[in-house]
């Protein structure tokens, strides 16, 4: 009996090939949409994780045992606060992008294995340019960072930083006035946070402000905060803001820190962290003015280098000395007079 051999017409040839280059096109599009389009949406997209919420009133004094370490890292003109207790890590600020390679060899220098925070209080590079090298360093459980207005930040830097913390998973939150964490017994409160339709294409005004708690000390942390975010604070949360340690916004400019947020934060210690020589000149006259007028202590990296602070219960001790009221133009002249530097 003969084989029953059928062969394929020229048109079902051509079906079989149109089905087959259909296939590898609707593969390529879905590998292309996961591997770009989901991953850009995704930078977006924040895994937003339930914090505590301290909406009924103020926090409740307890007192604590043991310390609270925070480090104000020298890292030029920008800032990097490591804050440790009991043998835990959390990280505000990171350096610039050039002097992140510098606060993860601080990080190794203090036996950092892991963070269970970073904070990234607004996407400038002085802040958050450096947090690439941190991430890529330490196991991080999570990662703080404002709520930016789509569009407003496209530099490379940033977009590289928000896709590796996609595609690592690290959690991401967009912090809300009232949300709380904590590393140990330090409580972490976020008192200032403007929206995006508040803060607008100033970047600063997107910073995170932070009441951290211990014991009876507080130490507010402001990143760059102007004085709209300032005068926010003061119109909603005034009775939040007195704090015994007052990290000063924007390295010190005349565009933060003003009187009527001075008066209610009513520090008496003031932290600045800059630059010897900084092209901005900080901090500015009008700033030393006012601290050296409320009888502020200032601490200052471009006069000292690298500060830590240790707080107890209701005390802190310092391992430098306080600085002098000097703007940054009479500091940086001094030491030009000195042999030590040159302006840019």
């Amino acid at each position: 009996m003969a084989t029953d051999k059928r062969k394929l017409t020229k048109r079902q040839k051509e079906i079989i090939l149109y089905v087959v280059l259909a296939i590898i096109v609707i593969a390529f599009a879905i590998w292309y949409y996961y591997k770009y389009y989901y991953v850009v949406e995704s930078i977006n997209t924040p895994i937003i994780l339930e914090v505590e919420d301290n909406t009924s009133g103020d926090s409740e004094t307890v007192d604590v045992d043991g310390i609270l370490q925070v480090h104000m890292i020298d890292c030029g003109q920008a800032d990097s606060f490591l804050f440790e207790q009991n043998g835990e890590y959390g990280l505000i600020d990171c350096g610039t992008r050039s002097t992140g390679k510098d606060v993860v060899k601080y990080l190794q220098d203090e036996g950092v294995k892991e963070l269970q925070f970073v904070v990234g209080t607004h996407p400038h590079d002085d802040h958050m340019g450096g947090m690439y090298d941190v991430l890529n360093t330490f196991a991080c459980n999570i990662v703080y960072m404002p709520d930016i207005e789509d569009g407003l930040v496209t530099t490379n830097w940033y977009m590289q930083l928000m896709q590796k913390i996609s595609k690592d998973k690290i959690k991401l939150v967009n912090p809300k006035v009232d949300d709380e964490f904590h590393l140990g017994e330090a409580i972490f409160k976020v008192v200032g946070q403007l929206t995006p339709e508040e803060a607008g294409s100033n970047i600063n005004n997107y910073s995170t402000v932070i009441k951290v708690s211990f014991g009876t000390m507080d130490l507010l942390m402001t990143g760059d905060a102007e004085t709209r975010v300032e005068t926010k604070m003061l119109e909603t949360n005034e009775d939040e803001l007195q704090c015994e340690i007052l990290k000063l916004g924007h390295h010190g400019s005349n565009t933060s820190t003003s009187d009527s947020f001075l008066k209610a934060v009513d520090p008496d210690y003031g932290l600045i962290s800059c630059e010897v020589g900084n092209k901005y000149q900080h901090p500015s006259t009008e700033t030393v003015k006012k601290l050296k007028k409320f009888k502020i202590k200032i601490y200052r990296t471009d006069e000292t280098g690298s500060v830590v602070l240790t707080i107890s219960n209701d005390d802190v001790t310092f391992d430098k000395k306080a600085g002098d009221y000097k703007d940054g133009i009479t500091v940086a002249n001094s030491v030009i007079k000195t042999g030590g530097l040159s302006w840019n």
